[in-house]
């Protein structure tokens, strides 16, 4: 019975800390919304961002678990926490995300041992990821996962890919920690995408 109760405590704690971070991606974009984006170059654009997004965390850090708040000593944590927050900020403000990943340098490029797909794109879902879903030549689907700013992803934020359009993505292949199944997964995540 005690294992039961921990198990819907831990639940309950991950899908509270999910809704806080929502709140916080909400916050964010309402915070840099107000910045003159075009004045700002995009190192400016990523120190305003993250100053943002720690404002709103640390009205917000008494909601977190005391083992799920940050260490600020941690770049690794903190780099995570920027991404999860960045990835949450797609639904509510595309523009931001991609003006953020604008300027960045060649290393964002699709790197050439990157693994490509062609098909036609069949729509999208937004649950522990934003996941694309693509059907190749022999029906297989494919799901692709957008964890970082790559070149056109605008393509997706800004929703330019119609169903039955067909693409060709670039991802590489890593391991990604699942809340809901408690484990990682293999996963695809997108380099580059192609419109044809």
């Amino acid at each position: 019975m005690r294992k039961i109760v921990l198990f819907f405590l831990f639940i309950s704690a991950h899908a509270f800390s999910q809704d806080v971070k929502e709140i916080i991606a909400k916050e964010t974009c309402e915070c840099t919304s107000k910045l003159d984006l075009d004045a700002l170059n995009s190192s400016d654009l990523e120190l305003k961002f993250g100053l943002c997004m720690l404002e709103s965390y640390n009205k917000h850090i008494g909601e977190f678990p005391e083992n799920q708040r940050l260490d600020f000593q941690d770049n690794a944590q903190m780099e995570k926490f920027g991404e999860e927050i960045a990835l949450k900020m797609l639904e509510f403000c595309t523009e931001i995300i991609s003006k953020l990943g604008e300027n960045h340098d060649d290393s964002d490029e699709v790197e050439k041992n990157d693994s490509s797909v062609k098909g036609i794109y069949n729509g999208f879902l937004i649950d522990a990821f934003y996941t694309i879903f693509i059907k190749d030549s022999n029906d297989k689907t494919f799901e692709l996962v957008v964890l970082d700013y790559f070149k056109n992803v605008n393509l997706i934020t800004n929703k330019l890919i119609e169903n039955s359009q067909e693409i060709e993505v670039y991802y590489y292949e890593a391991d990604l920690f699942y809340p809901k199944s408690n484990k990682f997964i293999s996963t695809k995540i997108i380099t580059d995408i192609i419109k044809k």
